[in-house]
């Protein structure tokens, strides 16, 4: 390439990424600004903040598509914002708005609150995850970074993804029910992760997953494949009471600490014996319905 289309293409990049950039301000000016001159009449003072917070939400309450955006734009221009406007879109996701179970505008609010929890342009670091008791409609959060995630209850219905995801503070799933496949594939979390007592209707993938802490499915109950190939898991394993109904793939699992299999059932083949367990391992009452597979044997029903 000749030495002077280096510059010129450097160029029209940094044109395109500014103009790009103008027009998404523009865009949120002129929608913030259309809202404030349908809401004061002629000669009144000028919408206040605080109103244009109260009526975003208002009508995001009535499933109006205008409140969601509105309180996006929110978001965007006021920071310390942010946590709340994601906290009103997790309540409508938990039946908060009058049209909360309908799927369209379920899966529309999902949308919009995804696109700042993934890095990006329209990224919001730091932001938990609390809605116990969700509903939530083939929800991906593949490569989100998020804070604290609650989810305790949660209902998902159709494939729920975290792939490659980064749990930063405790993840919490205990009683969740995942209608479908659950992918954790890569994901990492920093502290703790619990499904204790979660119903797995489908697959769930733990594979090549790290948890900082401890990870627990006490309970759980698995009805198709789990996988957790290559996970690691630095603080103690409970796996106690869990009910594994297909095949329990545990090749290349390092667990650190204490590994706790004391009443699980595996009904499916399994390689848990090819697990490294770094301190004791229980496996009182554990039960077995089919024959316990070595880590070679394994990987052939991969």
């Amino acid at each position: 390439m000749s030495s002077w289309l280096v510059p010129v293409a450097v160029a029209v990049v940094v044109v395109v990424w500014a103009g790009v950039r103008h027009a998404q301000a523009a865009r949120s000016d002129a929608l913030l600004d259309e809202h404030a001159r349908r809401r004061v009449a002629p000669g009144t003072a000028a919408v206040s903040p605080v109103s244009v917070w109260r009526e975003a939400n208002r009508l995001f309450r009535c499933g109006d598509r205008e409140g969601l955006l509105l309180l996006a734009e929110i978001g965007r221009r006021v920071p310390r914002r942010r946590q709340a406007v994601v906290d009103t879109w997790l309540a409508a996701l938990r039946g908060g708005v009058s049209r909360g179970l309908d799927v369209e505008w379920r899966s529309r609010v999902q949308r919009e609150l995804v696109s700042h929890l993934r890095p990006g342009g329209d990224f919001w670091p730091g932001m938990d995850v609390v809605a116990p008791g969700a509903i939530l409609v083939d929800l991906d959060l593949s490569g989100c970074r998020v804070g604290r995630v609650d989810l305790v209850g949660a209902v998902f219905v159709g494939d729920a993804r975290f792939g490659a995801a980064t749990v930063t503070g405790d993840a919490d799933f205990s009683g969740a029910r995942f209608l479908r496949h659950a992918v954790f594939t890569d994901a990492l979390f920093a502290r703790s992760a619990s499904w204790s007592l979660a119903v797995f209707t489908g697959n769930v993938s733990w594979r090549s997953t790290q948890v900082a802490g401890s990870l627990v499915t006490a309970g759980a109950k698995v009805s198709g494949r789990a996988d957790l190939r290559g996970a690691e898991v630095y603080g103690t394993a409970d796996f106690r009471r869990a009910r594994f109904g297909g095949r329990a793939l545990f090749g290349g699992v390092v667990l650190h600490r204490d590994a706790l299999f004391g009443h699980a059932w595996f009904r499916g083949r399994t390689d848990v014996g090819s697990a490294l367990i770094g301190e004791s391992a229980e496996f009182d009452h554990t039960r077995f319905g089919r024959r316990v597979l070595s880590g070679d044997q394994g990987d052939q029903w991969a």
